[in-house]
C-alpha cells in the first residue's frame, strides 16, 4: 500500500491551466462557428473571432486558480485524515 500524503500545487495548477486553455479553445471554435449563424447580437455569439482568444484565457486563467484552490484543501484533508491509499504493481 502506498499512501498520497502531499501533491504539488504548482505542478496540478499548470496542469490544470493547460488543460482548461485546450477547452477554452475548443469552445471557442464552437462559438465562433456559431456566431456565423447570422446572430452576431445574442449572448455569447456575439464574440464572433474573439472566442478564440478571449475562452482559452479565461478558461486557462480559472483552471489555475482551481487547481491551486484544490489541490491546497486536498493537501491540507490529507494532514488531517490521512491521503489517498492505493496499491502498485511490479511488472
Amino acid at each position: 500500500m502506498v499512501k498520497l500524503k502531499k501533491i504539488s500545487i504548482l505542478s496540478v495548477a499548470k496542469i490544470l491551466c493547460c488543460l482548461n486553455a485546450l477547452v477554452g479553445f475548443i469552445l471557442g471554435v464552437v462559438v465562433t462557428v456559431g456566431s456565423m449563424t447570422g446572430q452576431e447580437d445574442e449572448g455569447l455569439w456575439g464574440l464572433g473571432p474573439w472566442a478564440l482568444l478571449v475562452f482559452p484565457i479565461v478558461n486557462a486563467g480559472l483552471g489555475f486558480l482551481t487547481g491551486i484552490f484544490f489541490i491546497w484543501v486536498y493537501n491540507l484533508f490529507a494532514q488531517w485524515f490521512g491521503g489517498i491509499e492505493f496499491e502498485l504493481e511490479d511488472k
